[in-house]
């Protein structure tokens, strides 16, 4: 093969996986899972509040 033909053979390839990661969806979340501690931690130290509503 020529270097022209490694070159498209490489950006077909390369089109290819790009394209098959975008068909697949993310599995880390489900749609509508809503992390409610991990949202209030990052809203108290982003305001530098103290949280007085953890367990001793």
């Amino acid at each position: 093969m020529t270097a022209l033909g490694w070159i498209m053979a490489g950006l077909a390839l390369l089109i290819v996986v790009r394209l098959g990661k975008r068909g697949r969806p993310n599995r880390t979340h489900l749609p509508g899972d809503f992390n409610f501690d991990g949202y209030k931690t990052r809203e108290i130290v982003q305001r530098g509040v103290f949280d007085k509503t953890k367990w001793r």
